[in-house]
């Protein structure tokens, strides 16, 4: 977690904020971002074949990412990385797990996101919102990008998706370990008569969500489900963006 820490972790935060003072307290009303921006030099530095994860990392010490493993880039079981990774015909399906199916890497043309495998359920929480650092706090989540991984965009090529199978996002929000919404995308829906897939970066825009009350959360949880033997239950994130409003 060392080098982790150090970094912190290069990546980009968007801040806009406005503050103001009276004689005890400052509060400030702000958007934060989550992009995954490093420098492309921390690939060969803190990089391991192109990914990378820990229990718990930040971009801003604010929206922590978490991994189900012993250690940085060591023991992974399920969870976050982060990936430089850009898929082609030869990738590995072990890799093609965490390598976004869209015609770029990250979103709007960007070299880093996030994969997400959920291969053994975590106890808690995929996201934890530092709160706790602020005297109060309000949120909202705003949104954040999405895409399949190359893993399950390969099955659509493979003819390896039957009519009926389906992979559904499910997004749980908590606060103070109760839970305030879940919202559902389908990533990959034959319900239907054609196949529907997310192979391209689409923005999930929560604020135009209907008959879903978003409130203040300090966790959030990803549940994949499918009722596929050939799916697997991951996807791409990337874009993380939700409002604040705190005193300090």
């Amino acid at each position: 977690m060392r080098k982790l820490t150090k970094l912190l972790l290069c990546a980009s935060a968007l801040v806009c904020a406005v503050s103001c003072m009276d004689r005890q307290n400052s509060s400030a009303t702000f958007t934060q971002g989550v992009s995954f921006e490093f420098n492309e030099l921390s690939i060969s530095q803190y990089f391991k074949d192109s990914l990378l994860y820990a229990p718990l990392f930040s971009t801003d010490q604010l929206i922590y990412f978490k991994a189900k493993c012993d250690g940085e880039n060591s023991g992974y079981a399920s969870g976050f990385k982060v990936s430089a990774l850009k898929g082609t015909s030869e990738t590995p399906d072990d890799i093609a797990v965490f390598t976004s199916a869209a015609k770029t890497a990250g979103i709007g043309g960007s070299l880093f996101y996030a994969g997400f495998l959920q291969a053994s359920p975590m106890e808690e929480n995929d996201v934890f919102i530092n709160l706790g650092q602020y005297s109060s706090a309000e949120n909202q989540l705003i949104g954040f990008g999405i895409c399949n991984s190359l893993y399950n965009s390969r099955l659509a090529e493979e003819k390896m998706i039957a009519p009926g199978d389906y992979l559904k996002l499910n997004v749980e929000l908590y606060y103070d370990k109760n839970l305030v919404s879940t919202l559902e995308k389908y990533l990959v829906d034959y319900r239907g008569t054609e196949l529907k897939m997310i192979n391209d970066w689409e923005e999930w825009d929560m604020t135009t969500q209907t008959n879903v009350k978003l409130g203040s959360f300090d966790n959030m949880k990803f549940r994949l489900e499918t009722n596929s033997t050939n799916l697997k239950p991951c996807f791409c994130l990337d874009n993380f963006v939700a409002n604040f409003s705190v005193t300090y």
